[in-house]
């Protein structure tokens, strides 16, 4: 993914605008791409370095500078590196010092030092020929990383990818991201929101009147330490959203060393391509399932494929729903282990303004809200849990 500094943009007063490739721009950054991606087929077996000195060699202009760099780092980012195998630097490096160090100190004055004896002399205490403990040495650093292999990719596609990931890489830096979707049906409505969940971020959903969603999301810049994790989280947002019908983004960020207040907007949708699968389970409702399984219940748990709208109110995903064997009775579960105190009482006041579905919400003790909070008479309620969900708690819950 694209980093803020390598990304074409302009201020237009309060508002930072994404410069895309034009024609002339597009064809050098594919004359570039063609380049690099040569490069790249060639370097695998070799060193990290090797393949960014080939890089370098590359020929780039003053003013292409920036979209090279943003080549280059979308092609590292598809490789996969590795430390030479059959030698532990650190203690290779022990050895050799240690060994150096000693035949030093027998030196006479006009006795050279020779570093092939001292390699030959530490190799067969460590299994290792000299030319392979030479090799692996420094093999640690970064720089002598190998290439393993790297994900193919065409030198057009490279350039489409640094096109539309410049906007992406305009959300690492932002505070709040409001976005409207409309989406072709509520399966792929609910798909969108299910690639939220798994990606942990903070969000809030209403339905509006024109059947559209408001989606409100928090920003990295919004956090009480910027994350970087959270930003990368939030910037695969933006791809999801090509898979709905359209959508409109807005965006409040902190651009530049000084971190000025800007707006950023996009628009997009309707990409076939880009429409989602389903996203897995998050480890903690996985585990959840497998445990709930395993219980002696009439209960039975699948993951849900509803979205709870309660219009004017808000809206309600859950991760679960849970089937009684013998009656014509379900409840739904919801997990907000990662998420605010904010978050919960919008929860809340959605149970308490009249959600008619039974559902259980799970939340971590570390957002310190009391299970007492919603009466006992309304049909959802709070499980705080600590560390993992229970699933006898769960189904203690559910009842017989």
């Amino acid at each position: 993914m694209l980093t803020a500094d390598l990304v074409r943009v302009r201020r237009k007063g309060q508002t930072l605008q994404v410069r895309p490739l034009d024609g002339r721009q597009r064809a050098r950054a594919l004359s570039i791409a063609e380049g690099l991606c040569a490069v790249l087929d060639g370097a695998v077996g070799g060193s990290r370095e090797d393949l960014e000195e080939g890089f370098g060699a590359v020929e780039v202009s003053a003013a292409d500078r920036r979209v090279a760099e943003g080549l280059r780092k979308l092609l590292i980012d598809r490789c996969t590196f590795e430390v030479r195998e059959g030698v532990d630097p650190p203690t290779a490096r022990a050895a050799v010092f240690a060994a150096a160090a000693a035949t030093r100190r027998l030196l006479g004055p006009d006795d050279a030092f020779d570093r092939d004896a001292v390699l030959a002399a530490v190799a067969p205490t460590l299994d290792l020929t000299p030319e392979a403990l030479e090799a692996g040495l420094y093999a640690d650093l970064k720089s002598a990383h190998r290439l393993v292999e790297h994900k193919p990719i065409t030198p057009e596609r490279l350039v489409d990818a640094y096109d539309r990931g410049q906007a992406q890489a305009v959300l690492l830096r932002a505070v709040q991201v409001t976005v409207e979707a409309d989406f072709a049906d509520a399966g792929a409505a609910r798909t969108f929101f299910q690639k939220l969940k798994f990606l942990r971020l903070l969000f809030r959903i209403e339905a509006t009147e024109a059947g559209t969603y408001r989606i409100e999301l928090e920003g990295p810049f919004a956090l009480f330490q910027a994350s970087t994790k959270y930003g990368l989280q939030l910037a695969q947002v933006l791809p999801a959203l090509e898979g709905a019908a359209r959508y409109a983004l807005r965006a409040e960020v902190r651009w530049g060393k000084d971190r000025t207040p800007l707006v950023f907007e996009h628009a997009g949708g309707g990409d076939a391509a880009e429409a989602l699968e389903a996203a897995p389970l998050a480890d903690d409702v996985a585990l959840l399932v497998e445990r709930f399984k395993a219980l002696d219940t009439p209960w039975r748990v699948r993951r849900s494929t509803r979205v709870l709208t309660l219009p004017g109110v808000g809206v309600c995903i859950p991760d679960l729903v849970f089937s009684h064997t013998e009656r014509d009775d379900r409840a739904y579960l919801e997990v907000m282990g990662f998420w605010s105190r904010d978050a919960v009482w919008r929860r809340v006041e959605l149970v308490q303004a009249g959600l008619s579905e039974r559902i259980i919400f799970a939340v971590s003790k570390r957002l310190r809200v009391s299970e007492a909070v919603l009466d006992d008479a309304l049909p959802g309620e709070l499980y705080v849990y600590k560390g993992v969900i229970n699933a006898r708690a769960i189904a203690e819950r559910l009842g017989s």
